[in-house]
């Protein structure tokens, strides 16, 4: 009897566990890009680069443009690819999208950006877009005033188009750590008000760094941009070695996630 009961509650356990698991929430994030996507005319595949040197830089998403990466992707019930090859979906990743005329560039702060998108939007009509920008506006050490405002609106101007973007936080960057938490937190509150999907590089260093030390590691001697270059090697031993290979697996991660829970679904594809 005993034993039968010990089956039983087993059993119990099992299914209430598998139900449970079913119904866990999906991020608010999808929901609210379906809405804001629903319409999209544009470049399918196309994800536009928003950013600095970090983005501007050939070793961020242009190996998107060749690399294979389904070996390093692990079980997680979504499909490892499309039909086709990422390469061949993922568009605007080689050299048509570097340069300001893609929307990155050295020594860009969000100023800068505002000035760009909405021409890059006209011209591209990316479906996503990747930002990342703040390492040059906390240049002077804390974070300017508008920077808040201007980046929700840039938020704005991408989500009017039916562009669906996804914020990075900035890395870290010697000496200015204070500037780089404070930026940081903006992005992610504007990542939760406004529903968006955000890619936490900045923790992702912090967590991967050998014995905790980001400078001179994932970041480069310089301490401002990420090491490596266009490694296709996105294991678990280079992503704590290549801060691009890591900025570029994190990406590809989310815009995975993307393309299976609100692109795909809404195109047919």
């Amino acid at each position: 009897m005993i034993e039968r009961l010990t089956v039983l509650f087993a059993v119990l356990f099992l299914v209430s566990f598998g139900l449970a698991a079913e119904q866990a929430p999906q991020p608010p994030w999808i929901d609210a890009m379906k809405k804001a996507h629903d319409g999209f005319k544009g470049t399918a595949g196309y994800v536009a680069q928003f950013g600095d040197s970090i983005t501007y830089s050939m070793a961020f998403w242009k190996p998107m443009s060749w690399s294979d990466p389904d070996p390093f992707i692990k079980e997680d019930g979504l499909p490892k690819r499309p039909d086709k090859k990422w390469r061949e979906v993922i568009k605007g990743a080689g050299d048509d999208g570097k340069g300001p005329k893609a929307g990155n560039y050295s020594g860009w702060r969000i100023g800068n950006l505002l000035d760009a998108v909405p021409k890059v939007l006209a011209e591209k009509k990316p479906e996503a877009a990747v930002i990342m920008i703040g390492t040059n506006d906390i240049a002077g050490g804390k974070v300017p005033e508008s920077y808040a405002a201007n980046l929700d609106k840039l938020v704005t101007i991408c989500l009017e188009a039916k562009c669906i973007p996804i914020l990075n936080t900035i890395p870290p960057k010697r000496g200015q750590m204070e500037g780089v938490e404070a930026a940081n937190k903006i992005i992610k509150e504007i990542a939760d008000q406004r529903k968006l999907p955000l890619v936490d590089y900045y923790s992702e260093i912090l967590a991967r760094a050998p014995d905790g030390k980001w400078d001179g590691t994932l970041i480069s001697k310089d301490g401002v941009h990420p090491t490596g270059d266009t490694s296709q090697d996105y294991s678990e031993e280079n992503l704590k070695k290549s801060g691009y290979a890591l900025r570029n697996w994190l990406n590809f991660s989310m815009y995975r996630q993307v393309y299976f829970k609100v692109l795909a679904p809404m195109q047919g594809r």
